[in-house]
């Protein structure tokens, strides 16, 4: 027997619009800007895209709270890096998921580059942010693509249901 109407453990994750973004899958990938050990922050972003143009672009959506979101308007630059199957840990250190000690730039070999910092050994874009502006409860970033450091890629982690898949 019950006293509620409804199921009183129901969680709001369950929301239709959130199982249809949730089937879609997408990429994971770390948006970071600033300097390593002075302003750096990083956040990760599945829900981005690539668009071909002159210049061709890169959008994504930012939480509006995040440090990253502060530092994007601070710098006008962003290192998008796309992960890999091992990095896991590294997705929801970024997301605030998992603590690290130090920051998040202890877990992995992060270095500087013009755009801000970029893991190594990882695909990676540098783009410089033209606009910034809210779509729904987050920023839509959108900027232009400047430099691409491209690797093997041998297990892209994607993001699918509520569950890391490396393809």
């Amino acid at each position: 027997m019950s006293i509620h109407s409804t199921n009183p453990f129901s969680d709001p994750v369950n929301e239709p619009a959130r199982q249809l973004r949730g089937r879609l899958g997408a990429r994971v990938t770390v948006w970071a800007a600033g300097e390593l050990d002075d302003d750096a922050a990083g956040l990760t972003v599945s829900s981005m895209m690539v668009v071909p143009g002159d210049p061709w672009r890169v959008t994504g959506l930012v939480n509006v709270d995040s440090d990253l979101a502060d530092v994007l308007e601070e710098t006008g630059r962003a290192a998008v890096t796309l992960l890999e199957g091992p990095d896991e840990e590294i997705s929801d250190t970024f997301s605030g998921a998992l603590p690290s000690l130090g920051g998040p730039f202890r877990r992995g070999d992060w270095v500087n580059s013009a755009w801000g910092p970029r893991l190594e050994g990882r695909t990676w874009a540098g783009i410089q942010i033209e606009e910034i502006r809210m779509l729904g409860w987050l920023n839509q970033v959108t900027g232009a693509l400047r430099e691409v450091g491209v690797t093997d890629d041998p297990a892209p982690l994607h993001h699918i249901r509520g569950r890391y898949r490396a393809l």
